[in-house]
């Protein structure tokens, strides 16, 4: 009988044993998870455009290369706002960021609108070689404003659209352009023009060019097809007037909260796929002159006397615009990286 108690007081110690055991395997924490962070973004671009298609790419890759710990949520046509108003909240820290057109950029660097000026460029290589050389002025210039320019996300090279055949200066007398409310460059082209634009913000303008409100537009052949403003024109001018500039900027305070390796990456992604999305939009925009006719566009050309015409009045738009977006030194060097 006592070997029998002995055996149970054995069998009873070596269960609470192994009851101890588990609950103490139990108590030890689980490997905490890698802390997440989510970046808002906002733009005007429309869901499904390039420039959204490649914004959600570099989302894709930011994930990836953080294990999914920082990652992007992007706020597609203005729901958050027009640009002045994003710019806003970045300042204040209620968004995290936005890729915006120049109205956005004017906001903190307006000598980055020179690259807007028009007549400044005749092609990209032009541009490029001038954004090369300005590269550490600007980045510099927005940093010291409290932003990180994270990479140029342009609309594309300007061309007139409107409803009646324009390949003069003069053929714009009489029309009812659409000029942006808060931009500082295409006000001063009109009045050079003669011509009485229509300030609006962006998502006002189908609705003007529907009701006849506005007749006539610049923006880039991409950009008028993704804003269906092309269903609205019957003519379009295959002359360059302007780079329709845009870029995507970073509030700083929000990305020196991040851990110094998720800077690395997010800064390094940010490189590559607007090296990507100027690339896309290169390639859409080639494709979309050539193909506009096909949207009941009449596409007209012009000879050299047209084109001294409107050279004429792009340097007399840039002259006024000397000293109110930037001084005559950084145009005149701007204007010598791209010969």
């Amino acid at each position: 009988m006592k070997r029998y108690r002995l055996a149970l007081l054995a069998v009873g110690f070596g269960a609470f044993g192994a009851l101890f055991a588990g609950r103490a395997v139990e108590a030890q924490p689980a490997p905490a998870p890698a802390a997440t962070r989510t970046l808002s973004l906002a733009t005007l671009a429309p869901a499904g455009s390039t420039w959204m298609r490649v914004l959600e790419a570099w989302n894709r890759e930011l994930r990836r290369r953080t294990n999914k710990a920082l990652s992007l949520r992007i706020y597609p046509g203005g729901v958050q706002g027009d640009e002045s108003e994003v710019v806003r909240k970045i300042r204040a820290g209620r968004i995290d960021a936005g890729s915006v057109t120049a109205v956005g950029l004017a906001q903190v660097h307006r000598p980055a609108l020179v690259f807007q000026m028009p007549g400044m460029f005749r092609s990209n290589a032009q541009l490029d070689a001038a954004r090369v050389g300005t590269n550490a002025d600007i980045v510099q210039a927005f940093d010291a404003a409290g932003f990180a320019f994270m990479g140029w996300a342009d609309v594309g090279f300007g061309r007139i659209f409107s409803r009646v055949p324009v390949r003069t200066p003069a053929d714009m007398r009489g029309t009812h352009p659409y000029v942006w409310r808060d931009d500082l460059v295409m006000p001063s082209f009109y009045t050079e023009l003669g011509v009485s634009a229509v300030a609006m913000q962006l998502p006002e303008v189908l609705t003007a060019l529907q009701t006849n409100r506005v007749d006539s537009f610049i923006t880039s052949p991409v950009a008028a097809v993704s804003l269906q403003w092309t269903t609205r024109a019957t003519h379009m001018l295959d002359m360059p007037t302007n780079v329709i500039v845009g870029a995507t900027i970073f509030g700083k305070r929000q990305i020196n909260s991040l851990p110094a390796d998720q800077q690395v990456i997010l800064r390094e992604t940010a490189t590559q796929f607007h090296q990507l999305l100027i690339q896309n939009l290169r390639r859409d925009e080639a494709l979309a002159v050539r193909t506009i006719g096909t949207r009941g566009i009449t596409v007209g050309t012009i000879g050299a006397t047209e084109r001294a015409q409107w050279n004429e009045v792009f340097t007399r738009t840039r002259a006024r615009l000397v000293g109110r977006i930037a001084d005559a030194a950084f145009i005149n060097r701007v204007q010598g990286l791209a010969r």
